[in-house]
């Protein structure tokens, strides 16, 4: 069990997630185990709407992603189990979607509850997002500033404007054009297939989308449009990617290095935390322990290329990921499209301090 623990936590995840589907599946659908009691329906049901959500929870959502994902694993483990126990046995539960869709409602309505709050101090928000937004038009980091005077440490805010935020970058940012007034940008996405990337995405998944929609629709109906919402939801969140990375380069100023890649990660880097600044030197790749200390600013590419930058930090600090989740890294590594100019003035300034 100790050397178990020691494993990547996806691959974990991943076999005990096999072994409770697998051994739910022959529980009802071969005659190793002979009669069925209907009682082993509430263990199936335990198994796969309370059980697994834990383990997703525990070993792949805690400290990484939002808490909201527990009700797609939820909604997902009601889909297995409507699949796997026969509707002999699962007949006596049919108050269950009904408890699963008021849990959602209630989940839905705390966070309009949030964005209530936030709509009574839209007025505030707006004047310190305008003051920001005046010296740089970095949509993402000037409202998540706003937010922090206004709502610290509160991470449902925090979920409910990462997601206006999306929504802002995916629909209305296709004609806005980047304005930097305090530091110097250094874009780092030209000399990549970025685009490309989250364009063969979107096209996937509306692939998916129309294929799968139909055949979920001649079985469940509610389970069909839940995941067509996924897909768009999806589609979204890859457009503003597109937008976030256009509009947001690499700000260099006289006190701090700001590292937005695209709208997911981003790190405010004071350059008095800079160790040292220099050309890459390393692997190509880095292994699963590097990459726990190490915040790779750069963008998605088809062929992902070696780093051009090293940057050793003093020591860890900290980055943040989609919903507000931050982790801590003692190194960058990342790419721009103008290396050398890039190079001498961060090395310029960091030796002003």
């Amino acid at each position: 069990m100790t050397n178990a623990l020691k494993r990547p936590k996806w691959l974990v995840f991943g076999v005990l997630l096999s072994m409770i589907l697998f051994s739910n599946y022959i529980l009802y659908r071969t005659t190793l185990f002979g009669p069925v009691p209907d009682g082993a329906a509430v263990g199936s049901l335990f198994d796969l709407l309370v059980v697994v959500p834990l383990l997703t929870y525990f070993l792949i959502l805690r400290k990484r992603y939002s808490l909201k994902y527990v009700g797609a694993v939820i909604l997902a483990g009601y889909a297995a189990a409507y699949f796997i126990i026969p509707s002999s046995h699962f007949s006596q539960f049919a108050f269950l979607p009904y408890v699963i869709v008021v849990s959602e409602a209630l989940f839905i309505g705390l966070e309009l509850f949030i964005a209530y709050k936030i709509l009574t101090k839209l007025p505030v928000l707006l004047k310190e997002y305008r003051r920001l937004n005046g010296i740089n038009s970095l949509f993402l980091f000037n409202v998540k500033k706003a937010a922090e005077s206004h709502f610290p440490n509160n991470r449902l805010g925090t979920v409910l404007i990462t997601e206006l935020v999306m929504f802002k970058y995916a629909l209305f940012s296709w004609k806005k054009k980047l304005s930097i007034k305090n530091g110097d940008c250094f874009t780092y996405h030209q000399k990549t297939s970025v685009n490309a990337v989250y364009i063969m995405l979107i096209h996937a998944i509306a692939i998916e989308s129309i294929g799968l929609h139909y055949w979920l629709h001649s079985w469940n109906a509610i389970v069909a449009y839940l995941i067509l919402l996924a897909n768009i939801y999806g589609i979204l969140y890859f457009l503003a990617e597109i937008n976030a990375t256009r509009l947001t380069p690499f700000v260099l100023s006289d006190s701090h290095l700001l590292l937005q890649t695209g709208f997911s990660k981003s790190m405010y880097l004071p350059l008095e935390d800079i160790k040292e600044i220099s050309y890459y030197d390393g692997p190509e790749k880095f292994s699963r322990q590097e990459m726990n200390e190490i915040f790779d600013a750069r963008a998605p590419d088809l062929i992902q290329e070696k780093p051009l930058f090293e940057i050793v930090l003093k020591g860890p600090a900290e980055y943040e990921l989609m919903y507000g989740i931050k982790r801590k890294a003692s190194r960058i590594v990342l790419n721009v499209d103008e290396p050398e100019k890039f190079f001498q003035e961060v090395s310029n300034k960091f030796a002003q301090k």
